[in-house]
């Protein structure tokens, strides 16, 4: 395999870990936010939601690449030219997808450390945003989407998990 198919196939677990991690957190975030009114409690939920998130991303990525090498491998049995995941690279694909959920555990949460919990989630709001439209003009470059088409759709994708967050949010604050 080339070194921009291996480029590829670890993009692909950073790609997932990065948009899942952006889209949960960001909905952890709002949500926890309007319900309680504290930086503490978003802290505490966003680290508990986001290193569960990023083990069980990490580890399903890790089976769904596990499982098409086994697939690989048969068609190869059975005679089709096929290109087969090395073990290495199936690995490799669970730790990048945890380490991209990591990061955007980190990037989203760090306002609220240091900033009071409105202020810190319009900023966890802006980054999301931000890193979504970015991954998505990425994604758009690549499969010849369109980068700006792409990015939106990212963009509007992040924005719409964070207005259901918020409404849930609302809710649970009413009845808690």
């Amino acid at each position: 395999m080339s070194e921009k198919a291996k480029m590829s196939f670890l993009m692909d677990s950073v790609a997932f870990g990065l948009t899942d991690g952006i889209i949960c957190f960001l909905g952890i975030i709002v949500g926890v936010a309007v319900a309680t009114y504290d930086s503490t409690l978003v802290l505490i939920a966003g680290i508990v939601g986001g290193v569960a998130d990023a083990l069980g991303n990490s580890i399903g990525f890790f089976v769904s690449q596990a499982t098409e090498r086994v697939v690989q491998i048969r068609a190869f049995e059975n005679g089709e030219n096929t290109h087969i995941h090395s073990k290495r690279e199936v690995y490799m694909s669970g730790v990048f997808s945890f380490l991209s959920t990591l990061t955007a555990l980190v990037l989203l949460l760090f306002p609220f450390a240091f900033l009071e919990v409105w202020t810190a989630a319009g900023l966890s709001f802006t980054i999301g945003t931000t890193m979504a439209f970015i991954l998505g003009t990425y994604i758009g470059k690549i499969g010849r989407e369109g980068r700006l088409r792409s990015g939106i759709k990212y963009a509007l994708i992040t924005i719409l998990g964070a207005v259901v967050a918020y409404v849930l949010g609302e809710v649970l604050h009413i009845i808690i």
